[in-house]
């Protein structure tokens, strides 16, 4: 794949990113954005190398100013926007050393998801305790960031694996780490 099909998939999962930040599905728990999906994707799809930096356009791009967060870098939800980078690495290097097929997609979707909740749920209560002065528990930090959203975390992961299956069938040259 030449240099420019590496930036053109790079800045597309970049701005899928940024779109997936604004699209809301409500639920009876949480509203669920497709922000994870698409970084797990990129992952997924383009290796762990191109996956991370089209991650990291994402985030240059709100830390410049740009409007694709909903929040800010002051805001206690930026570490899993951080742990995007390190997620989408993951679920890269899942996909480029094991099996290709639904399983291994999916558990790397799962695994990259579950180190932006390592990353984010330590940034969210610093920021909260320290920052913002608001004392948060174990139990509610379990309760709201991890409880609440796994079970849509988990349903995109399993929808990563659905799509990752596809484009693998209909478009294999979009994969930029196969060989």
């Amino acid at each position: 794949m030449t240099a420019t099909k590496h930036l053109t998939l790079c800045a597309l999962f970049a701005a899928l990113i940024a779109i997936g930040t604004h699209i809301k599905i409500p639920t009876p728990l949480l509203p669920l954005t497709l922000q994870t999906l698409f970084v797990v994707l990129s992952g997924l799809v383009l290796g762990r190398k191109y996956g991370a930096a089209s991650v990291c356009v994402y985030v240059l791009a709100g830390l410049i100013g740009l409007p694709v967060f909903t929040g800010s870098a002051l805001n206690p939800t930026f570490g899993y926007i951080l742990g995007f980078i390190p997620g989408a690495w993951l679920a890269g290097y899942i996909a480029e050393k094991y099996r290709p097929c639904f399983m291994t997609w999916t558990a790397g979707g799962l695994a990259g998801i579950a180190v932006i909740y390592a990353l984010g749920i330590p940034y969210y209560y610093l920021m909260s305790r320290y920052y913002l002065g608001n004392e948060l528990g174990a139990r509610t930090l379990v309760l709201y960031f991890v409880l609440m959203p796994m079970p849509g975390d988990i349903v995109k992961s399993i929808a990563a694996g659905l799509i990752v299956q596809r484009l693998s069938v209909f478009f294999p040259e979009s994969f930029t780490w196969k060989r």
